[in-house]
């Protein structure tokens, strides 16, 4: 008396031919915050400061949430908000790498132009 074998979830027999299934786990760090982590740290390495830094300007999340309703409106279709959504988040980035760059230059050809002390 055999058993038939088992197969484990991510397997699936196909034709005879053994199939195997990938699935992709994005690693998503996720803050753990306590109500005495709130008051214990400074405010400026507070995790709710941190958290909220890293939450888009209003007026972005207004943008975001305009093309959310027009799309659930369907005056507009998901591809387009998406595509809409994701070419404003790289312009920004683009335009804010730049305005470092800028700023850095700046930095330097201010202090190469400064005199620097007489050593004896």
């Amino acid at each position: 008396q055999q058993q038939a074998p088992t197969e484990r979830p991510e397997e699936k027999r196909t034709g005879g031919k053994l199939l195997h299934l990938h699935t992709a786990h994005a690693r998503v760090p996720i803050p753990y915050v306590t109500p005495g982590d709130m008051f214990s740290k400074p405010l400026k390495t507070a995790p709710a400061s941190t958290a909220t830094s890293l939450l888009p300007s209003p007026r972005k999340l207004a943008l975001y949430g305009v093309l959310g309703g027009m799309t659930v409106a369907g005056a507009i279709g998901w591809p387009v908000a998406v595509a809409v959504g994701a070419a404003t988040e790289v312009i920004t980035r683009e335009q804010a790498a730049r305005q470092r760059q800028g700023h850095e230059r700046a930095e330097r050809t201010e202090t190469a132009a400064q005199p620097q002390p007489a050593t004896t």
